[in-house]
């Protein structure tokens, strides 16, 4: 659906008292997913994605094994798969042996794996993946022998084959790719380190996969001092970005920014490396569109939600839709940032040690009513016009929108001057996330076929969060 987000053009004007409005997830109680073997015993990380595909969920997550080198990247990238979404298996995949035996190991061998679905793509490459390559690290894909973010390519999710023996963008550490079916593109997310007002910054920089080629990165989401008085104020002295899942909407895409806020100590050089990591909100209107915040940058997920994820949070590439609702992924850490480590950088062997004993991180879930993210919310009544194209056929308009009890949301459809009335809608009430508008005189199967029109909305005691113009 498309996104109601405030700096839309196709958002006309709003009058009265008309709020623009955040959403937020909920992290259930507990996780989903803990490490019990010895491939993953030490901790797993939704360093990865979870793809609904062939009537499945599938997972690829980053594992850390018992005997990990505790406090280097792992490369190791296990298998789980669930009817369910909440109860996970571990295929003995046979594929990598580990400690002796089977083990749901793929050979994919990277830090940070992300995997998407190209339809576009011949059957050896259905399955395309990013990550990161540390030349000799345990569990690296062989043969790579030089550090950067490498693609891959599979026909099966399981076993993968480099797309080249040298890296596609010269960077290192946590990378995401989606793929958007609207925009017809892979869309890549990864963090590069410049120096930013004298301090070194993670950065967020976008590429693209585009007719089966991947395009340079180019700098897309650098913080700024609203970062840090946002940090300031919650306690922290500096912040930045440590990733971004993202989500395709309609012509547009919304990102969830893993905002890392630091302690100190900080070298004066270095980028902060004590701290917390929480989760907030962008929106991108189109394909190179600037990525712009949320009003005020508030969490969208709060590592402060459970007791596991107090140390800090991390989200898979991109959510999925299940029902009603989109869960999120998310990598619940219950220790902060380099918590085994001390101001000088130097491992805390004591901590280190712990960490591994407790398990550092464990995979649960966010969720929230599917696409309302942003949008508009009457505090009690004002009205909100947005633009919409019809499409040449024959369509429905479907609205996700919620009425508090006694509200509701009148509406009406003229042509883009405000001048020829087409039609009125019947009064919505209630909760719906996806709903049909019914007409009166069903005029977007009649005169107003492919023209442009004002869809002009009076909200009492009501919000609106995201439409789809649907052929019928």
């Amino acid at each position: 659906m498309e996104l109601l987000f405030e700096s839309r053009l196709d958002v006309k004007w709003k009058s009265g008292k008309v709020n623009v409005v955040q959403g937020r997830a909920e992290i259930d109680p507990e996780p989903v997913l803990v490490g019990d073997s010895p491939v993953d015993g030490a901790s797993v990380s939704i360093y990865g994605s979870v793809l609904r595909d062939g009537g499945r969920f599938r997972m690829w997550y980053q594992a850390y094994p018992k005997d990990w080198d505790r406090g280097s990247n792992s490369a190791w990238v296990c298998y789980a798969e669930s009817d369910n979404g909440l109860d996970w298996k571990k295929p003995a995949l046979g594929i990598v042996d580990y400690g002796g035996g089977p083990s749901n190991l793929c050979n994919l061998g990277v830090h940070s794996p992300s995997v998407f679905i190209d339809p576009e793509a011949p059957p050896s490459h259905r399955y395309r993946a990013t990550g990161c390559v540390d030349p000799g690290k345990p569990g690296n894909h062989a043969g790579l022998e030089k550090s950067g973010y490498y693609t891959f390519h599979s026909a099966d999710g399981l076993h993968w084959e480099a797309d080249d023996s040298a890296p596609t963008w010269d960077s290192v550490d946590v990378i995401t790719s989606v793929y958007h079916p609207w925009q017809q593109r892979g869309i890549v997310a990864m963090k590069f380190n410049p120096m930013v007002r004298g301090f070194m910054r993670r950065v967020i920089y976008n590429a693209e996969l585009r007719d089966g080629r991947w395009s340079p990165a180019h700098p897309a989401l650098i913080p700024d001092e609203f970062d840090d008085v946002c940090a300031i104020a919650r306690g922290y002295s500096t912040g930045d970005y440590y990733g971004m899942g993202m989500l395709p909407a309609g012509s547009g895409t919304a990102g969830m920014i893993w905002q890392f806020r630091h302690r100190l100590p900080r070298a004066p050089l270095a980028s902060g490396q004590f701290g917390n990591v929480d989760i907030s909100l962008a929106y991108q209107s189109g394909p190179r569109a600037c990525w712009e915040h949320q009003s005020g940058r508030s969490d969208f997920i709060s590592s402060a939600s459970q007791h596991w994820t107090r140390g800090g949070i991390y989200s898979a590439s991109c959510p999925v839709e299940v029902g009603d609702e989109h869960w999120l992924y998310i990598t619940g850490s219950s220790h902060s940032h380099a918590w085994s480590r001390g101001a000088d950088g130097e491992r805390i062997e004591k901590a280190a040690e712990e960490a591994v004993e407790e398990g550092h991180s464990r995979i649960g879930l966010a969720r929230w009513p599917k696409w309302r993210l942003f949008g508009f919310e009457a505090d009690p009544e004002g009205d909100l016009t947005f633009e919409a194209q019809a499409p040449n056929v024959p369509s429905d308009l479907y609205l996700n929108y919620k009425c508090e009890p006694g509200g509701h949301i009148d509406m009406h459809i003229t042509d883009n001057k405000g001048g020829h009335f087409f039609d009125r809608a019947k009064t919505l009430t209630g909760d719906g996330t996806e709903t049909k508008v019914v007409w009166e005189n069903n005029a977007l199967h009649g005169p107003a076929v492919g023209q442009t029109l004002w869809m002009q909305l009076n909200l009492y005691r009501a919000g609106v969060y995201a439409y789809e113009l649907r052929p019928v």
